[in-house]
């Protein structure tokens, strides 16, 4: 993939010029904060400027962020440009690009399922959440899936449709999703260099592992807004640019949520708490929204697992921010509060006794059984993954000054991060699950036995912390994450209520799941050995 060129936005002088309150929008972050929302950023755009934007620290402008499903927009916009050149239409039927998709056994509902049929989530496939992705069988799988419903008919919210919409576009145009964007959509709207997490064979998730900035995010959501065109060029056709964000499915079938009951689109959503608007929206509250008759849009980045509640908070705030006479407002500069993170305390004798030893932790089996081992990357950030690496082991920790030294292992890859013990992070790289992550770490002793060691992969929406607690060449690790594997928890079984239509299935996985999902977290017993 190439380097494409950045191109940022015209940043206006104040929000107050182009009708931004940004007051109202300094009460949007307080609100989220005094919420315990996970707010990590928010750019707001009005007439084309960025009005003002904020972000958490360690988040940052220059960080990538995992956008979910929001994903599922970029794929929509690739299935656009291939309609405008010739390739498909949306009447397209699935099988006459897959025709060995047939099989021995003629399927009616196969040979009508249609691109459009996809693109709403009518696919009428009911594809399972808890589906191994580590095997490299995903095309298989999904077709392989029970239908709940003729295409066309009833709206299901399916991700995997999105692989299937690759699929197509690496067919009919010979090149991949992320190639054949390039030209089309990253160059011109300076978008660089993405990352869109794929299948074992190279095709792109689709609906979710694009990893882009705030600010990419924002432009995307205003060339939608502008009817495609970015800085007065013609980028998206603009009939797609109409017709995605229309709705075109009833999403009122599988929620009761007032933003997902009102109509959903080619890969967007109508928002029901503003009529005039639509979205980009991926899990864990990422968002770009596009005011219709303010001439607005909003971008947020989060880690918030109530999705509503967090659209709750902007709704309150927005449009109110967007003001007609700013004369009379007075302008502040926004601000999010930082993490918090874990104090300097005392060192422990441990370090130096710890510096030429290496930890051995044993397997859980359970949890390589489940398809979950415990990695540097919490479940938040890991679970759509094909690759969860996992099983952390071979531990080192070397003190270095003021910080120390943390190297770890988990199946073929090996990372060693830099932790500060002196209240301040330490940024490096790591690679876990074949993904390149940038770390900010921080650790303290709890006690001469007891360590701590928070390690945030700022492109992902959780932080990991490991507590290690010694006794001689004992030791047991206690991993935990933030946001918690029990919030997580409950986002699975409200997604499973969605998805899964077979009420045997559907009730035995809700039941299942709080009680699967802390397991996840179990605490690793393993042994201190002199290198």
């Amino acid at each position: 993939m190439s380097v494409t060129e950045k191109i940022s936005l015209e940043r206006a002088k104040t929000a107050e010029e182009v009708g931004v309150s940004s007051k109202e929008v300094q009460a949007f972050i307080d609100h989220c904060m005094e919420a315990n929302k996970e707010l990590h950023s928010i750019i707001v755009i009005r007439h084309g400027k960025v009005a003002c934007e904020a972000y958490r620290e360690p988040f940052g402008p220059d960080y990538k962020h995992m956008m979910y499903s929001v994903s599922k927009s970029f794929t929509s916009t690739a299935i656009g440009f291939a309609i405008e050149e010739g390739y498909i239409s949306l009447d397209t039927k699935f099988v006459d690009i897959f025709p060995e998709a047939r099989g021995d056994k003629p399927d009616a509902n196969l040979e009508k399922m249609s691109v459009e049929d996809l693109l709403t989530m009518r696919s009428g496939l009911s594809v399972t959440p808890m589906m191994d992705k580590r095997r490299d069988r995903w095309f298989k799988d999904i077709l392989s899936s029970s239908w709940i419903s003729e295409p066309g008919t009833e709206f299901l919210y399916i991700s995997e449709n999105m692989y299937l919409l690759c699929c197509i576009i690496h067919k009919v145009v010979g090149m991949s999703v992320m190639k054949y964007l390039q030209p089309r959509l990253f160059e011109p709207l300076g978008i660089v260099d993405p990352y869109w997490e794929t299948c074992p064979r190279g095709i792109e998730a689709g609906g979710w592992g694009l990893m882009i900035k705030t600010e990419d995010l924002a432009k995307f959501t205003l060339c939608y807004l502008n009817g495609g065109k970015f800085q007065g060029k013609q980028v998206i056709p603009e009939w797609w640019t109409r017709e995605a964000v229309k709705a075109h499915a009833d999403s009122s079938v599988t929620s009761k949520d007032s933003d997902t009951v009102v109509g959903y689109g080619y890969c967007f959503w109508r928002n029901g708490s503003y009529e005039k608007s639509f979205r980009a929206d991926g899990m864990f509250s990422q968002f770009g929204i596009g005011f219709e008759d303010l001439d607005a849009c909003v971008a947020i980045t989060g880690g918030e697992v109530w999705e509503q509640g967090m659209r709750d908070v902007v709704w309150e705030h927005f449009p109110k921010a967007f003001i007609d006479d700013a004369s009379e407002e007075e302008a502040v500069e926004l601000s999010i509060p930082a993490y918090p993170k874990l104090e300097a305390k005392p060192r422990s004798y441990m370090e130096k006794w710890l510096a030429d030893r290496k930890i051995k932790f044993i397997k859980p089996p359970i949890l390589d059984l489940a398809g979950y081992p415990v990695s540097i990357l919490p479940l938040p950030a890991s679970f759509m993954e094909k690759d969860k690496a996992g099983n952390i082991t071979d531990i080192t920790i070397v003190p270095n000054g003021e910080e120390i030294v943390f190297s770890w292992r988990e199946g073929d890859e090996s990372n060693s991060v830099r932790v500060g013990m002196d209240g301040e992070y330490r940024w490096d790289k790591m690679t876990l699950g074949q993904i390149e992550y940038t770390t900010c770490s921080v650790g303290c002793w709890n006690s001469e036995t007891e360590l701590e060691i928070h390690i945030r992969a700022i492109e992902a929406v959780a932080e990991r912390h490991l507590v290690f607690k010694f006794s001689d060449e004992n030791v047991i690790m206690r991993p935990s994450s933030w946001p918690e594997s029990s919030v997580m928890a409950e986002t699975l079984k409200e997604t499973v209520k969605d998805v899964v239509k077979q009420p045997f299935l559907q009730n035995a996985l809700s039941t299942a799941l709080p009680h699967i999902i802390p397991i996840i977290d179990l605490v690793h017993v393993g042994r201190v050995f002199k290198n």
